[in-house]
């Protein structure tokens, strides 16, 4: 069946922006003395996750309780850096520009809402798109691995699951859409290691993957 809606993660699909998140996560969880969480370990286990998932992860692991001023530090770190290193995916602008015309667009994020608006807007991508079809875990009760930002998403936009194509850098997002019912194609352009991307994509149940956007218009 032919895609009508192409949906979009944010960080790290059209937002080259998982190394300076999970950057900021590493010094703050250092803070703390978590001193084994580096940059690459944050990537590994946090890439695509909430912060409030990252916060129950940390917690169940270390039978401690990670204080709420921490994600609010976050949030506060992240809107400031953004200024100065964020930039956009390789080809995101292009691929974006030549979808417009034939498919609907929409974002589907597990991100903190003002900062995707942000990042899609110093990257100008916010160009292709609106603030009413960027969609956040604010939105739903459960964010990614769980569907149903996936599933809220193509619901808004008034499209079927089989009629969506979703693009994704991160293993819990992939595991998303799988579980969404949605086709999906993995995306190792922006990752540090993009043999072990590729791989983890894989087994999370991505269809196709590749690591040029401009390659998915093979696919829709």
């Amino acid at each position: 069946m032919k895609k009508n809606l192409i949906i979009f993660d944010c960080d790290g699909t059209l937002v080259n922006s998982e190394t300076l998140y999970n950057t900021i996560t590493s010094e703050l969880l250092t803070e703390m003395g978590f001193e084994e969480y580096t940059p690459i370990r944050c990537i590994e286990l946090f890439a695509g996750q909430s912060w409030s998932t990252i916060k129950g992860i940390l917690e169940e692991k270390h039978g401690a309780s990670i204080p709420r001023d921490l994600v609010d530090r976050y949030i506060q770190t992240a809107n400031v850096r953004m200024d100065r290193d964020l930039v956009a995916a390789h080809g995101a602008m292009d691929v974006l520009k030549i979808l417009k015309n034939t498919h609907s667009l929409c974002v589907a994020s597990n991100g903190e809402r003002g900062n995707v608006l942000k990042s899609l807007n110093m990257t100008k991508l916010m160009a292709y798109f609106d603030e009413e079809s960027v969609f956040t875990k604010i939105q739903v009760e459960r964010p990614k691995p769980a569907p149903d930002l996936f599933l809220f998403s193509a619901k808004q936009m008034k499209f079927e699951p089989e009629q969506c194509l979703i693009i994704e850098d991160s293993a819990a997002g992939v595991e998303a859409a799988v579980a969404a019912g949605i086709s999906v194609i993995g995306y190792t352009g922006c990752s540090h290691d993009k043999k072990w991307q590729y791989e983890l994509l894989k087994t999370a149940g991505a269809t196709h993957i590749t690591d040029d956007l401009i390659h998915i218009l093979d696919h829709v």
